[in-house]
């Protein structure tokens, strides 16, 4: 950089000043260290300082700030870049009120307003803040920019006395059009957010029902605060039944009205982990509520409780432990962090404390926490920050993968992201956490990054798996992931060496549920056991060869070939004709199915007697065993042998949200009817796996009969056929 510095130092005052002979007519003013070597340099003109440039004591030019003044009383501050790559950037802007002879703040100075831009070169402007004078730390305006730094929105901040959080902003467009709002005192109304979203008087009806549904399985979220309106979460909050909105502390746990969750509004905006220079957000307040959505995104039988408020406070901190214990909420969302404090200097080692005991006090809940954004390694203890560096079994530290969503990724493309804490010991598993788009403050989307998107994302796959396999621990389930993990080309320095597979994890997990067991009843076959290990059946009993075919012949389901079968691909065992085409009808064309494992092995049960176990057999002798007879039953179903070939053909097959959420999701209706077959075939796990009896009420003419109501509702013919087949399974009875 000196080697530059006396030609640049001439070139850049005239454009600085916007006169060839400013130069000359310039008062320098020099201080030097006691080597003698130039501290600072000081450029006056007409009395008034216009520039100041600083230099370490090697005479290395470190710092480079300009003074203009716009009106009387007013300065803006501007400081440029003296880095060789973007030298002479404007950096960073601001104009001030108040400031003493030497331009330097005093207790009278007063910020107007700021200039935000980027961190990194070549330093975007983002957007202008405005601050207010009598409280002159309090933002009061933002004012954003498109690349010609025309303004696109402004953002208005409301605050309460001397509050330093704001409490309600409003966005408007150029023309003064209200593009969102909010407020920490509106009342949480599901019906009226419902309506504004466009909702129809029968889809309320049903997100209201599902939203009091005491069968949801319940996620808590430790933040700063949501937006409980918006569209996007507003049926997904808590029911807690003990807890009417009703002014009175019902369940007498200290906490009003906490019916899913408590938001204390003068504390709201808690210092979640630093996402700081990760992305720009044109709203306050809207980590909590991008967190939430990201956790329930696609879930409709999850149940938010929100906790907002001063996450350090011990006694905020043992009321949250008490709530969890009592309502046994299994699954904790902390995308939050702070420093090990040894000394206690931030006042916060009762805090910690106070979460460690949280931690053991509720050993069957799964805590899953944000690694961090430092990219620094969290087994040094230098770098401990907690609850990241909690060491419990039943807690999971989550890093982020370079990525939004976890479908962009393969093993081959898979890196974790550079802001990303790790370490072998103390980060567990990667998952999306860059530009993972998510509901913000106010209504709309945005997105976001950090490891704080990849906490919730990581709860969102947990929550799907843990309501598959309730009977697993919170320790069992945080294993399983990580022995499931992909790893990355490279394996990251973390403790699964790569990201999280909820495929291959529920494929695991449902193969150890099943091996070596019987059922205890006839019903449930190979055909099952294929779509159930697949994820297209939610549970264990009989499934009819017409669905089986169905579900192949479907768009949820691609053939590949053999030898691109994966595991978790369903390998079936279907007959074809001279023409390669499968036998028209299903109780001729299906014969076995059975899910690929590996390399000639699969998972399978032969048969509908309870004597035929679940098992992992080798798959030419699945083949050969079905091989043998089939000539036998062509010629039973009066059937030429050369229109009868057994054949396996292999199928990857996705479930039914997954194909409708590239197609605009499942209805309403449709989610209704996907929750109520999920929940029957569940049921009848239970009788067929475990002996339970059924209720002398159970029925499935509600399912049919919503099934029916598709049709009125404009539900496409496949997704009617899909859950038709599904309810003829049902219908089985030993």
């Amino acid at each position: 950089m000196t080697i530059f510095r006396p030609l640049l130092k001439a070139l850049l005052f005239c454009l600085i000043l916007g006169q060839s002979t400013a130069f000359a007519a310039l008062k320098v003013e020099k201080e030097k260290f006691g080597n003698g070597v130039v501290s600072r340099e000081s450029y006056y003109q007409d009395t008034r300082l216009v520039e100041r440039r600083y230099f370490n004591i090697d005479g290395v030019f470190t710092a480079w700030t300009r003074f203009t003044y716009p009106a009387a009383g007013r300065v803006i501050v501007t400081d440029l870049s003296v880095e060789k790559e973007s030298y002479g950037l404007v950096q960073a802007r601001e104009e001030w009120t108040g400031l003493d002879a030497n331009n330097s703040e005093i207790e009278s100075s007063r910020l107007i307003r700021k200039w935000h831009f980027t961190k990194e070169a070549p330093f975007t402007l983002e957007y202008v803040g405005w601050n207010e004078q009598t409280e002159p730390f309090r933002e009061v305006q933002k004012d954003y920019l498109d690349k010609n730094e025309n303004i696109t929105s402004s953002v208005y901040l409301y605050y309460k006395g001397t509050d330093e959080k704001p409490y309600a902003f409003i966005e408007k467009d150029p023309a003064g059009k209200t593009v969102a709002e909010f407020s920490l005192y509106e009342k949480y109304d599901i019906e009226k957010s419902l309506k504004e979203a466009g909702k129809s008087p029968a889809e309320i009806k049903v997100l209201k029902s599902q939203r009091e549904n005491p069968d949801k399985f319940v996620i808590a979220i430790i933040d700063s605060g949501f937006d409980y309106n918006h569209n996007e979460l507003v049926t997904k909050w808590w029911n807690n039944p003990a807890e009417p909105v009703d002014g009175i502390d019902n369940d007498g746990n200290g906490w009003v009205d906490d019916n899913f969750g408590w938001d204390q509004v003068r504390d709201i905006g808690l210092p979640t982990e630093s996402t700081s220079g990760l992305q720009k957000d044109h709203r306050p307040l809207s980590h909590g509520t991008h967190v939430a959505h990201i956790a329930t995104k696609g879930l409709n039988n999850v149940g938010l409780v929100g906790f907002a408020g001063d996450y350090t406070r011990a006694e905020y901190i043992k009321k949250m432990s008490a709530f969890i214990k009592k309502h046994q909420i299994r699954l904790v969302n902390m995308s939050l962090g702070f420093p090990a404090d040894t000394k206690d200097m931030l006042g916060l080692r009762d805090g910690i404390r106070a979460y460690k005991t949280m931690i053991e006090e509720n050993p069957e809940t799964l805590f899953v926490v944000a690694s961090g954004n430092a990219g620094q390694d969290l087994d040094l203890s230098k770098n401990r920050q907690y609850p990241a560096s909690f060491i419990h079994p039943n807690v999971m530290k989550v890093g982020a993968l370079n990525a939004a969503t976890i479908e962009e990724v393969t093993p081959e493309n898979a890196t974790m992201a550079d802001f990303s804490n790790f370490g072998q010991d103390n980060v567990d598993i990667l998952a999306p956490g860059v530009k993972v788009n998510a509901a913000s403050l106010g209504g709309g989307l945005i997105e976001h990054s950090g490891t704080s998107m990849a906490t919730p994302y990581m709860v969102n796959l947990i929550a799907q798996l843990w309501t598959e396999l309730p009977y697993l621990t919170a320790t069992e389930v945080r294993q399983l992931f990580i022995e499931t993990a992909q790893v990355t080309k490279a394996p990251a320095p973390i403790k699964s060496r790569g990201y999280v597979d909820l495929k291959a994890a529920l494929l695991k997990g449902k193969m150890k549920k099943l091996e070596g067991r019987s059922a205890l009843l006839e019903g449930p076959n190979c055909w099952n056991s294929s779509t159930y290990l697949a994820g297209i059946s939610k549970g264990i009993h009989h499934t009819v060869a017409s669905e089986f075919a169905n579900v192949l012949e479907s768009p949820l389901c691609t053939r590949v070939s053999r030898a691109q079968a994966q595991a978790g691909d369903i390998i079936a065992l279907r007959r074809l004709n001279r023409n390669g085409r499968v036998l028209p009808a299903a109780f001729a064309s299906e014969v076995h199915g059975y899910t690929q494992l590996g390399s000639g092995i699969g998972f399978t049960k032969n048969g509908v007697m309870p004597q035929a176990p679940y098992e992992v057999q080798n798959s030419e002798h699945i083949f050969n065993k079905y091989r043998s007879a089939d000539g036998r039953e062509c010629k039973k179903l009066g059937i030429e042998r050369q229109d009868c070939r057994l054949t396996e053909i292999a199928y990857r097959c996705q479930t039914l949200e997954s194909y409708m959420n590239t197609r605009g999701g499942l209805s309403v209706f449709e989610q209704e009817v996907q929750l109520a077959l999920d929940k029957a075939e569940k049921t009848l796990e239970e009788q067929f796996l475990n002996g339970k009896q059924l209720n002398p009420d159970f029925s499935l003419q509600d399912i049919a009969n919503k099934i029916e109501g598709l049709k009125a509702h404009g539900s496409t013919p496949m997704v009617i056929d899909y859950f038709e087949s599904r309810l003829d399974s049902l219908e089985y009875r030993n």
